[in-house]
């Protein structure tokens, strides 16, 4: 919530079950009468998310984005509404334009490796989503090289670490 404030994204990176879901929820219930969430996950979370917002957060408006009138569904969103998306929808053409259209309060990317690598669709379609706040959580911010940081915090805060050129120049080249 203090990064929100500052107006800067976070990356909540630790070992599974110490609670990433739990403080993220916190932070969205700080900002949710501004504004509608966005959740990306990857499918085999996102009952997890719809779960643990009913559980903890019962303020929240947890929805499901998927068959149905979607449309409709982002044209109607509130303050409070919680939508929860899969990272395979997300990279669908037309569901990646209309998310890139809403403003959203609030946006967190779940197990956000799953964006590190700028070049797929996944990450570019993410790259598109606009909010008042970003939030990457994941056990796993680096797998195979430091690049993969790079556009994950590309994500959270454009610029903050350069190009990727400047990045591999400063950082890593250096480490690795």
């Amino acid at each position: 919530a203090r990064l929100a404030h500052w107006g800067v994204g976070a990356c909540l990176a630790d070992d599974m079950g110490l609670g990433k879901t739990l403080q993220t929820l916190a932070a969205i219930l700080t900002r949710a009468p501004a504004g509608p969430t966005l959740i990306v996950a990857p499918t085999s979370v996102c009952m997890n998310w719809l779960s643990e917002a009913e559980k903890f957060a019962p303020t929240l408006k947890p929805v499901q984005f998927g068959s149905g009138d979607r449309k409709q569904l982002i044209d109607n969103l509130q303050p409070f509404d919680m939508l929860v998306c899969s990272y395979g929808l997300l990279q669908q053409e037309d569901v990646s334009e209309m998310l890139a259209e809403v403003e959203w309060q609030t946006i967190v990317l779940d197990e956000a490796q799953a964006i590190k690598n700028p070049a797929t669709k996944r990450s570019k379609a993410a790259m598109k989503l606009q909010g008042g706040f970003k939030v990457i959580t994941t056990g796993t911010p680096i797998e195979n090289h430091l690049g993969e940081l790079w556009n994950l915090f590309r994500f959270i805060n454009p610029g903050l670490l350069g190009s990727l050129d400047q990045f591999n120049q400063k950082f890593a080249n250096a480490i690795e």
